[in-house]
């Protein structure tokens, strides 16, 4: 479609608003004139208290919903705005940047708080450009939105002419073009796979005796209810792994299941694909933290790799049959092609692997002793979520945790840093703007909650209304091993390291009360799961800080 004589600021909302892409996060002074006529187009403006937590809030909207989001940002927090991305670059996220900067005639000239824009955005974006006027804005935003949901997703940068972009915005376009076919969801397009490809990789199934399924992230963006997959596994009797990512594409009680993979993973998971004889990676990243540095599956064992990014086929695994196109698509394609088959051996294997890992976990979950054990934290929040829940948890050990022992639906959605500490706070806001209907449960340790924790007041403002578990050790506590190395010995040494490495008792359920936020302090077992369920209930944000053991044990390792 085509409309006349529209401003910047104008076209920008009139292409978010076609793509039902219904929030920015942003940072003050970002796009003013576009923040200004937002409500007018019916699209919400969130500022946050700085450009990281903008980005991440984007990233946290773009996974929950499936669709691209938009995050700004003027021109000298540029930079924070680009570490922002990071992590949406490493979990394949559709968020688009819009950063303002000056003319070169100024730019060049030392012109003040200036610097090179897509130098900081290079690293952690598909697609980085800038406008050599106001009438490139258009055109090259709708190439953004193009870029980050085609293919595989991923972040966008767009340096617009303007300190905080304005005289884009300000001036009247030339080039109005709407593209009637909406380009802001995930996949923007889906493709099936050559028909000859799918006949050679279902040779492959039929032969297999030890075939097993690892879906990742691509494929709970294709196909939420995991239902294709589903069909696949059942009709040719294929167990399903997961990476963190793809976590709840399947009943995590069936018995198809097989755990979940990787460094971040649990032990019956990475002994089935250690022992398979065939791994099929549907919408997954193959790489070192999903198969254990490259040790489970092993060198040299089948692979079938079904992925929409052609590039990623076959990367790091020479022994790979590759179907490249859209995850359900390709998958419905196998299932047709495949043969009916059981494996009950098989199957037997992998119920003792997660019989077993099931074992070690009741048993860590079920020590009760003082301080709280992380295990009976997580044994409580598993069991209380809802069936529509979005869990977002932070990277390190709250991913391991919550990916390892939270037992989840494919009704619910799981999501994890990629990376980033402090991710998952400022993103579980984004997340719940973009699903205000469903409950958003934020599961991080105090490390990561400082680095944003003012954003408290974000979610007061606006009426944000997500649940909070801070896992509150003291510590950092997934480094302690390693920091600990250059202390071992004498005792002095010892009680340096502890001083070093420990925080200050600070509430934070106090400080969430300052904030206007209900803060609820637990110090005893039998109080999570009340505290829990009262949360979930209210009708305002609410941070749950647990008081935990320092010198618990971590998550139980990923292999033994």
């Amino acid at each position: 479609m085509k409309k006349k004589d529209l401003t910047g600021a104008e076209y920008i909302c009139e292409l978010l608003k076609h793509n039902d892409i219904t929030h920015v996060f942003y940072q003050e002074l970002a796009f003013y004139f576009t923040t200004k006529i937002m409500k007018d187009y019916g699209l919400k403006n969130i500022l946050a208290h700085s450009e990281g937590a903008a980005g991440y809030m984007a990233d946290g909207y773009s996974r929950a919903t499936g669709k691209a989001c938009v995050c700004m940002s003027q021109a000298i927090g540029s930079a924070n705005l680009a570490a922002s991305l990071h992590d949406a670059w490493l979990g394949s996220t559709p968020v688009v940047a819009l950063t303002g900067f000056k003319m070169n005639s100024a730019y060049q000239r030392n012109g003040y708080q200036e610097s090179d824009h897509r130098a900081h955005f290079s690293g952690v974006t598909k697609y980085n450009d800038y406008t050599l006027d106001e009438q490139q804005l258009p055109f090259m935003l709708r190439q953004c939105l193009r870029e980050a949901t085609t293919g595989q997703p991923r972040p966008t940068h767009l340096d617009v002419v303007g300190y905080a972009g304005e005289m884009a915005e300000k001036a009247i376009m030339n080039d109005t073009y709407i593209p009637d076919t909406k380009i802001s969801a995930i996949p923007a397009f889906r493709a099936y796979a050559p028909e000859g490809d799918i006949k050679a990789a279902a040779d492959i199934i039929n032969e297999a005796k030890k075939p097993v399924i690892v879906a990742g992230r691509g494929a709970k963006i294709s196909d939420f209810s995991g239902t294709s997959i589903y069909e696949l596994a059942a009709k040719a009797d294929i167990p399903v792994a997961t990476t963190p990512d793809g976590k709840s594409i399947i009943d995590e009680t069936d018995p198809l299941w097989a755990g979940v993979v990787g460094g971040y993973g649990m032990d019956c998971a990475n002994k089935t694909t250690a022992a398979s004889d065939l791994v099929i990676y549907i919408g997954s990243m193959v790489s070192d933290q999903t198969t254990l540095n490259f040790t489970a599956p092993k060198m040299g064992t089948n692979i079938i790799q079904i992925d929409i990014e052609g590039a990623q086929i076959g990367k790091n695994y020479e022994n790979t049959t590759g179907l490249l196109g859209d995850a359900k698509l390709v998958t419905e394609q196998l299932t047709a092609a495949i043969n009916k088959n059981e494996r009950p051996k098989w199957r037997d294997e992998i119920k003792a692997f997660v019989n077993d890992t099931n074992s070690k976990q009741l048993k860590i979950a079920h020590n009760n002793r003082a301080p709280i054990q992380t295990a009976c934290l997580c044994k409580d929040l598993s069991s209380l979520l809802p069936d529509d829940a979005i869990v977002v948890a932070d990277t390190g050990w709250s991913a391991t945790w919550a990916s390892t022992m939270f037992r989840m639906k494919p009704s619910q959605l799981f999501m994890r840093a990629a990376g980033s500490l402090g991710w998952s706070y400022p993103a579980s806001l984004g997340a719940k703007c973009g699903a205000p209907e469903k409950p958003v449960i934020c599961f991080c340790g105090d490390g990561g909650f400082y680095y944003h924790m003012a954003e408290m007041e974000t979610a007061v403002r606006y009426g944000i209304n997500t649940v909070t578990i801070v896992n509150n050790n003291s510590r950092l506590n997934q480094c302690i091993p390693y920091v600990g190395e250059a202390y071992t010995g004498a005792s002095d040494n010892y009680n340096d390291y502890r001083e070093k490495v420990t925080f200050q008792k600070i509430s934070f359920a106090e400080i969430a009360e300052k904030f206007g936020v209900t803060g609820i302090k637990i110090e005893s077992t039998k109080d999570i799961a009340p505290a829990i369920k009262k949360a979930l209930l209210m009708k305002n944000p609410v941070v749950i800080e647990v008081i935990t053991d320092w010198s618990s044990d971590g998550p139980l390792p990923a292999f033994e």
